[in-house]
């Protein structure tokens, strides 16, 4: 009986051991969050002002995520230590490529719009996981910049041919390993108090099953937002490229400048 005591002591030991440190890599969604940034990595713009730069065309150009818009990742374990080394790959903005009527289900984002079975002219690229800059370093944070990452600088941006969409969603799930993170307005703010959100300049078509519509800027956006300066309603803050807080001029502007861009023009 003495032995038998002594090995269930032996067992118990070694797995105190062993679970800690196997949840040590795992995430903790109540650790681990988000939160909207722009400007510099060292000196980033937080929360509500951050969200000024959060908006992009299908053409990701010109004033498309300027200002390295981006999301700081940050992901820990139950005991608050950071998880480094993650894969920037398992890590990601989620988007399920289409609409239910589009046949696309998941879930990701459903009313982002980044598919090839419908927008074949010109072709536009496959997108359903818009993944991090780079793996989570010692702290376990990360970042994913929205127009593309630049190798070997987290957080800055550099424009991708692949990061075209259209549309926009009320809210973007961020994935880590599997586990879907809440988002902080800022570093310092609680979770659950922001929701990734992407304003884009193709605001009204290609949500159904007809082909070549999404992923432009049409003339059918272009009048939405010179018809809708001054006007508060339930699509406005859609149309408010610059969160403003209104329609205005600022936003006629912004779409002027790329009416009849799509998911492969201007060519980068």
């Amino acid at each position: 009986m003495l032995k038998v005591a002594k090995l269930g002591i032996a067992i118990a030991a070694v797995l105190a051991w062993i679970v800690p440190a196997a949840y040590a890599g795992v995430p903790d969604v109540t650790n681990s969050f988000y939160v909207p940034q722009r400007g510099t990595v060292g000196t980033p713009t937080e929360g509500t002002a951050a969200l000024t730069t959060f908006r992009g065309c299908p053409g990701n150009d010109l004033t498309s995520w300027a200002n390295n818009a981006r999301i700081k990742v940050v992901v820990k374990d139950v005991n608050g230590n950071g998880i480094p080394g993650i894969a920037a790959a398992d890590i990601c903005l989620l988007f399920n490529g289409g609409t239910a009527a589009q046949g696309f289900s998941g879930v990701g984002a459903d009313s982002v719009i980044a598919n090839s079975t419908w927008n074949q002219n010109p072709l536009c690229p496959d997108v359903r996981c818009v993944q991090a800059d780079d793996q989570t370093d010692a702290t376990g944070t990360t970042y994913i910049t929205f127009t593309g990452s630049t190798p070997g600088q987290p957080g800055v941006g550099t424009k991708s041919s692949l990061r075209r969409w259209g549309h926009y969603d009320s809210a973007i799930p961020v994935y880590v390993l599997g586990f879907q993170l809440q988002g902080r307005l800022t570093t310092a703010s609680a979770n659950g108090t922001y929701t990734l959100q992407l304003k884009n300049l193709d605001t009204t078509l290609g949500l159904g099953a007809t082909l070549d519509q999404g992923e432009v800027v049409s003339a059918s956006d272009f009048n939405a937002i010179a018809n809708g300066i001054g006007i508060n309603n339930a699509v406005s803050f859609w149309r408010d490229f610059d969160s403003s807080g209104s329609v205005a001029a600022a936003d006629f502007n912004l779409i002027s400048q790329h009416v009849g861009h799509n998911c492969a023009t201007p060519a980068q």
